[in-house]
């Protein structure tokens, strides 16, 4: 398609100089170039960590990839766009030619990409192919292929991923995703099948697009290698949609939303508010999509000069992307820039809601671009009047939250690959030769990591023996030491714990000391992350690396599994067995009730502290460290009580939250290590008021249980000595 559009209009004088300074609040609001890129690198970096997990948990290769707004950085926090997720199967092989059939062992079972006349543009149909040899299967079905109109046995979605969620989530079934909500962020998790060549509706795309301006000779050269896969939609309108999948082109998408200069990028966001201010409301509903935007986006470039896509221009540019809407809308046909027969407002645009927003759009086009002062998201429209004032801005949300709120994504995937570090056995999976080579950045943050697992589980294996392994430790003890790089605490604790469990006792104190130095105000644990957003983006801007920012400034969450026992400190192996319940949901297990111990940082430093002071005999040095035992677990406590509060005040009852459980399994867990040391510093009756705390904060899978019950049996035991 070439679609031509003449920039030859009535343009107002004012344009350009509005563009500008439109272009001034963009910036201001979190579009800058630097925070695009940032953004765009960090959320390739959570995507390479999110792959990480995804393999430990289920044990074989399956790549995950980030799509949509978050992943290219083209929504703000007043958007609130959710997160994309695709992971393919990569033992199911997808033909688009029955020649490049290849025999495989490792190939679970070999589909053939087919279509007749009644296979819409843009779809295909999934034929099994023999195991054997290259021929296809006719006459089959089971649960998962059926028989279509031509007898061929063909791959249906109506069975087929029954469970899509991320290894962590539960969520609610939406087409063909899962959708969950994790600490107030919304994620679509969504399975697809790679497609091993180029489809034959995408080269006809290439071969017929003039691509005179854009895309250039050597990205389309890229797109060519590029991926495309398929997920489990038919089209809405076809009484066969549960045998069609749909082409996805998300790759070559977010190759070329790379390509978007610096006006493009601002303009395609302009579109989004302008469709969700304008266009998505008076019972429209949500007709008009960001993808028709993007699509919008790509035509126009296409087919513009590159000299019109300046900051002066940019009124210009967002009036040309309606006029185009408006005549896709007219038409009632938004051709897909890659199938260009596919209609993607097929069975969308019925006639009442086509003509609410063709008058809509007609009403925009005649405002020449007043409508940008009524844009309410990240308080747009006000700025803009302002700045045209010569005034200065008041934004709701700089720069700054937006790019840390980023920032905070990668350190809870950080946090979420150390748990699944440990609970997996990772000398099993190999997972330390990691094939998907993550991004050099925080490459060795990563393996620093793996290393502090590792090392641990081996020294707990080697300890675990009658006799000391020697050459295991000695092995244990070089990988714990390049896992103490990981972060400004988690290694080195795992470390000096690794010395306690040896006695040795200088050892462990130089390394908690080395800790202690470095936890200044600037470190920051999981708890503190949000709520420092600001401050966080300062620090990180100091360090002008996010790897540097995470060994200096970040203290991850320790956690223990049941390989480690055997060199840990015993009032931890109560927290890993302090579920004794049946089985529940992987959220719930992760959180509450799984075999897994983990402790704040900040909190394991204190008890190690006292545990080594305590041994050394020093008195005073082992004052100080339950001091600040204390002094933590209060902190803890007082923002656990206010997270219940601020639910009962939301909910009007208690309910099951996941920041609720996870925060009060820090609380819970920090109380009953203070406890334990309360104990051995001759305080029991003061151990064991704050137990019960404990038990009523959280009673469920609470390790409380296991020193009550050694409490208990101790006092009845002094009794019926005194009997």
């Amino acid at each position: 398609m070439n679609f031509q559009i003449s920039v030859n209009m009535n343009i107002p004088d004012y344009y350009k100089a509005v563009s500008l300074k439109l272009t001034e609040v963009l910036d201001a609001s979190g579009l800058r170039e630097d925070i695009r890129w940032l953004r765009i690198n960090t959320s390739l970096e959570t995507e390479e960590l999110e792959t990480i997990c995804h393999e430990i948990h289920a044990g074989h290769v399956s790549r995950v990839y980030f799509f949509g707004s978050q992943a290219e950085a083209t929504t703000t926090l007043g958007l609130l766009s959710d997160i994309d997720k695709v992971s393919f199967v990569d033992n199911v092989v997808v033909l688009h030619d029955i020649q490049f059939w290849k025999p495989s062992l490792h190939t679970l079972v070999t589909l053939l990409m087919v279509a007749d006349e009644r296979t819409p543009p843009g779809y295909v149909k999934l034929q099994l192919v023999q195991r054997d040899a290259p021929m296809t299967i006719h006459n089959y079905q089971d649960k998962s292929f059926v028989l279509d109109s031509e007898g061929r046995s063909v791959l249906s979605h109506g069975n087929l991923y029954v469970s899509l969620s991320n290894p962590l989530n539960q969520g609610i079934r939406n087409g063909p995703a899962i959708t969950t909500s994790i600490m107030g962020e919304t994620e679509d998790f969504v399975w697809g099948l790679w497609i091993r060549c180029c489809p034959d509706q995408v080269s006809r795309w290439m071969s017929t697009s003039s691509h005179c301006n854009w895309p250039t000779r050597p990205i389309m050269d890229v797109i060519k290698q590029t991926a495309v896969f398929l997920v489990p939609v038919g089209q809405k309108l076809s009484h066969q949609q549960h045998l069609q999948w749909r082409l996805s082109f998300s790759f070559a998408e977010k190759l070329l939303m790379m390509q978007f200069n610096p006006t493009q990028y601002k303009c395609y966001v302009m579109l989004k508010f302008i469709k969700s201010t304008f266009i998505n409301v008076h019972d429209v509903g949500n007709v008009l999509t960001s993808y028709h935007c993007k699509t919008c986006m790509f035509y126009l470039i296409e087919d513009t000069p590159a000299s019109l896509w300046h900051p002066h221009n940019l009124m210009l540019c967002m009036d040309l992307c309606l006029r185009l809407l408006l005549s896709w809308v007219q038409s009632a046909n938004c051709p897909n820039f890659f199938v260009p027969d596919e209609n993607m407002f097929l069975g969308k645009l019925t006639c009442p809601v086509q003509g609410k927003i063709a008058r809509t759009l007609q009403d925009l086009l005649q405002q020449k671009g007043r409508y940008i002062t009524k844009i309410s998201y990240d308080n747009i429209g006000e700025n803009v009047v302002r700045v045209c004032q010569s005034l200065s801005m008041e934004l709701y949300y700089p720069d700054e939250s937006i790019l840390s709120q980023t920032i905070v994504n990668l350190m809870r995937k950080l946090e979420e690959l150390s748990f699944h570090c440990v609970w997996s056995n990772l000398c099993k999976l190999n997972i330390f030769k990691s094939r998907h080579g993550p991004r050099q950045e925080i490459g060795n943050v990563l393996r620093a990591l793996i290393c502090s697992v590792l090392g641990n589980h081996l020294a707990s294996q080697s300890i675990k023996q009658e006799i000391y392994h020697q050459e295991k430790l000695i092995l244990a003890h070089e990988i714990l030491l390049l896992g103490s790089y990981s972060d400004v605490a988690s290694g080195k604790l795992k470390l000096a714990a690794f010395y306690l469990a040896r006695g040795m006792l200088d050892e462990m104190e130089e390394v908690i000391n080395q800790v202690d130095a470095n936890f200044t105000h600037n470190v920051f644990e999981a708890l503190d992350l949000v709520g420092n957003l600001n401050a966080v983006l300062k620090i990180l801007q100091e360090h002008h690396s996010k790897a540097k920012f995470i060994q200096k400034c970040l203290a991850l969450t320790v956690y223990y599994s049941k390989l480690d026992i055997h060199c840990i400190p015993k009032v931890l192996i109560f927290e890993i067995f302090r579920s004794t319940g049946s089985k529940c949901s992987l959220l719930m297990l992760a959180l509450n009730g799984f075999p897994i111990a983990l402790v704040t940082a900040r909190v394991y430093l204190y008890f190690l502290q006292y545990q080594c002071f305590y041994l050394q005999g020093r008195v005073a040095q082992r004052i100080v460290a339950l001091n600040n035992m204390i002094w933590v677990s209060k902190d803890y406590y007082q923002k656990c009580t206010d997270l219940v509060e601020h639910m009962n005040n939301m909910f009007g009852i208690h309910v099951f939250h996941t920041e609720f459980t996870q925060v009060s399994l820090f609380v819970t867990t920090s109380m009953n290590l203070l406890a334990y040391c309360l104990k051995q510093d001759g305080r029991p009756m003061d151990a064991f008021k704050v137990l019960c705390l404990s038990m009523n904060l959280f009673n469920q899978n609470n390790g409380a249980k296991w020193q009550i019950a050694i409490f208990i049996n101790s006092v009845i035991r002094i009794l019926w000595g005194r009997q």
